[in-house]
């Protein structure tokens, strides 16, 4: 089984009782399909951005759940086809990666090198340095 969350708008007109209702319905939907729920949080209403069956403002919900990848297009068309669901996404969460020790980086290396304490003498290291090459 692998991590799935969807997030769905339950439409607006409706009253707490019945979009809990709803919420109630999405959740069988899931435990039919061999589903498991995790967390239902229920973000209330928000306005659309755009008119959805002459919507301007819906209840969102987004559950986490398991369920065996061959079974989510079943979840989907039945998300579909229920009433009070204007729109829903269905998405899988990243697996779970193991834990990384982390490795402190090696040390790094100090080379010392001499510094030329004036200008003077750095210019007449280069004007030998041009000597030396002709």
């Amino acid at each position: 089984m692998r991590d799935y969350e969807v997030l769905y708008i339950v439409r607006a007109d409706l009253d707490d009782d019945k979009v809990q209702d709803a919420v109630k319905r999405v959740n069988t939907l899931i435990e039919r399909s061999g589903g498991t729920i995790e967390r239902t949080n229920l973000w209330g209403k928000r306005k659309l951005a755009y008119e959805v069956k002459h919507q301007k403002e819906g209840a969102y919900v987004l559950q986490d759940f398991q369920l065996e990848p061959n079974r989510v297009p079943e979840l989907e068309s039945s998300l579909k086809i229920t009433e009070e669901v204007l729109r829903h996404l269905v998405v899988r969460k990243p697996e779970k990666a193991a834990p990384v020790t982390a490795v402190a980086p090696p040390p790094a290396e100090v080379v010392l090198a001499p510094v030329v304490a004036d200008s003077e003498n750095a210019a007449g290291a280069v004007r030998r340095d041009r000597e030396e090459e002709t």
